[in-house]
């Protein structure tokens, strides 16, 4: 496997073409020209967009050193994900020069995975991810929009590259989702957060479940609320557990199946109790993914210079990296593992994805009309479709464009790419993200 693209292939700077996409979702929200928490700052300088690191930390040379408590962790440092994120802390303590420093929360011992959204409100943890769907009725905006988290292409590197940038896009450009965040008091660097984009069904069968008859009466432990009307439309039964009841739920049979992340296949010990896995292949055709948000305490974010705002705003870029990347290792060992144990790898059959893209058409009708009624677009299915046509652009940026690969499979992971994921160059991705998502609501 080689590299998308080598660095010096890639282009210095990219004219963000968001034009188009951002007027039509701000004709269908209200209050897109409305003044937010994240347009207020502690003031100072301000930092050119791509200007050396040493910039920020001459403009922060006068502010008053802080630590930022990041949380959203369910585990401890050795996981690579979390390494990733004391990483980038190093990066923001040395190029802030060492004005700012990030305490990493871990595995949630102050605030769990489950508060982040009202610890953020309330400024007891300052940054982090949340998840809306855990508290819908307080975060009916992104709970709604949750509901079509579907349409991301079911491929284990592109796949998740795309879907991350168009949810990211989304979040960024449609008004409501910001807007509803910062009533909680939290500035949403992303209102829409997709960092695994691996959610698939794990059984304790030894045959993966791939028809209608296969998967008839199976109890199927469900991660979000839209999950269950897609257990039942292809004849499972949902139940509702949360993630620190699986494990025992899965070895004591009384769940057959799991919709969860094969991120946690290793770290979680699933894979100690499972036998088949079941992938989609189809767009709208498999599980979707719960999306979480990524962000700021506003109580914490006022309180920062300017530049110390742009400074985390602008190493979204390696944060972003190491993230994609620690996830990509997670991926690669659990379908080496899942391999090496001899684990049935399944695909729905054509009857099942029938039924899962009729639901998912379903919802997106009735997610179309709630946003109408809610006040939320004049037009709900113009929202909808923006969203759907965000995943399809990346999806060609990403495989056209920036040349990554469109045919990999999860079973393959293992052999298709090193262990480390070095073959997979994340650079041209990460720079063009910058320029095309981030820089649409960059503080200034």
């Amino acid at each position: 496997m080689v590299r998308a693209m080598s660095r010096t292939r890639r282009v210095a700077a990219i004219v963000a073409p968001v034009a188009i996409g951002a007027l039509v979702l701000g004709a269908c929200s209200p209050g897109g020209d409305k003044e937010s928490a994240s347009d207020s700052s502690a003031g100072g300088p301000s930092v050119a967009a791509g200007a050396d690191e040493s910039e920020y930390a001459k403009a922060l040379a006068d502010m008053d050193p802080v630590t930022i408590e990041l949380g959203g962790h369910t585990t401890g440092p050795g996981t690579p994900n979390v390494d990733a994120f004391a990483a980038w802390g190093k990066y923001l303590e040395e190029a802030s020069g060492g004005k700012i420093k990030v305490k990493l929360d871990y595995a949630g011992a102050k605030v769990s995975l489950d508060k982040m959204a009202d610890g953020l409100g309330q400024g007891r943890i300052d940054m982090g991810m949340y998840i809306p769907g855990y508290q819908p009725d307080k975060w009916p905006v992104a709970s709604l929009i949750g509901q079509i988290s579907v349409y991301g292409h079911p491929n284990p590197v592109t796949g998740r590259l795309a879907t991350l940038a168009a949810q990211a896009e989304f979040g960024q450009t449609w008004a409501p989702l910001r807007e509803e965040a910062e009533k909680h008091d939290i500035v949403a660097v992303y209102p829409q957060f997709a960092p695994s984009h691996d959610i698939k069904l794990q059984c304790i069968d030894d045959d993966a479940p791939e028809s209608l008859a296969d998967l008839k009466g199976k109890q199927i432990r469900i991660s979000a609320p839209s999950h269950q009307g897609m257990a039942e439309a292809i004849g499972a039964t949902p139940v509702s557990l949360v993630i620190g009841e699986l494990y025992q739920a899965l070895q004591r049979g009384v769940v057959d199946c799991a919709v969860n992340s094969i991120s946690s296949h290793v770290t979680g010990g699933y894979s100690d109790i499972t036998h088949s896995w079941t992938m989609g292949t189809e767009v709208a055709g498999d599980w979707g993914e719960n999306p979480s948000g990524w962000g700021v305490s506003t109580k914490l974010w006022k309180k920062l210079p300017l530049a110390a705002q742009q400074l985390i705003w602008d190493s979204q870029r390696e944060m972003v990296n190491g993230q994609l990347k620690a996830g990509f290792v997670q991926m690669h060992e659990a379908m080496k593992v899942s391999n090496d144990k001899g684990m049935d790898f399944g695909h729905y059959d054509d009857e099942v994805v029938a039924k899962m893209q009729a639901y998912n058409a379903d919802v997106e009708k009735d997610v179309a009309k709630k946003l109408e009624q809610q006040g939320l677009a004049d037009d709900g299915q113009a929202v909808i479709d923006e969203y759907k046509a965000l995943h399809e652009k990346w999806w060609k940026i990403v495989t056209e464009e920036l040349g990554y690969p469109a045919d990999t499979s999860w079973e393959t992971m293992d052999t298709d790419f090193k262990a480390d994921m070095s073959d997979v160059d994340l650079e041209p991705f990460t720079d063009r993200f910058l320029e095309e998502v981030l820089k649409i609501n960059r503080p200034a």
